[in-house]
């Protein structure tokens, strides 16, 4: 029974640990070329953690209609971390670590990135755009764009014999986001528990 339980923990334990590097393997190497723009743009003035929090930033605020890339890395993550775990319980678990390790990593590396410009390390200047970019790849970011088709909606709201900023509308719309890579994630476990069913002892 004890061997039994150790396994099911081991199981559980390499399944979150293979699904976070998923995540944060094709998040790193599948960076969407605007955020690189932004990257090679900022990182003089932002310092060397301008591209992990980019990277986690792109990996945590998902649009699942507009950024389809990271919505099959959220899935492929928990389809193997559900087969690894076996059972829907297990691959709920595992889903939902790594999301909020994600979420821990994003959170560490915001803060890093912010720190320098809040203790006055650095000035926020603004660099001129490198060599062979454009402002137009940093609008080809995934969430930028997400942000282009709802400020129509959010100026109307703001105009005229409006009532104001339609804020739960807009809180609604980032929370979407944000909790996107968590249900993606979790459903794909629960698929991956279903395609391998926990064996019978």
């Amino acid at each position: 029974m004890e061997v039994f339980i150790i396994s099911t923990f081991s199981s559980k334990y390499f399944a979150w640990i293979l699904s976070l590097v998923i995540v944060l393997a094709a998040g790193w190497f599948l960076l969407p070329a605007g955020y690189v723009t932004l990257i090679q743009w900022l990182a003089p003035v932002l310092g060397n953690y301008a591209r992990p929090t980019f990277v986690m930033v792109n990996i945590l605020i998902v649009n699942p209609l507009g950024n389809l890339v990271m919505v099959a890395i959220w899935a492929i993550a928990g389809l193997v971390g559900g087969i690894m775990s076996g059972t829907k319980k297990g691959a709920i678990l595992v889903a939902f670590m790594t999301w909020l390790s994600c979420l821990a990593i994003g959170a560490f590396c915001l803060i890093q990135f912010l720190m320098p410009i809040m203790d006055g390390t650095i000035t926020m200047s603004m660099p001129p755009i490198p060599p062979g970019t454009s402002l137009a790849d940093v609008l080809s970011i995934p969430i930028v764009q997400s942000f282009i088709s709802d400020l129509p909606g959010l100026i109307a709201s703001m105009s005229g014999g409006g009532s104001g900023p339609d804020i739960a509308g807009l809180a609604m719309s980032v929370a979407v986001y944000v909790l996107s890579p968590l249900i993606i994630i979790i459903i794909g476990a629960i698929v991956g528990a279903i395609i391998r069913p926990k064996e019978e002892f």
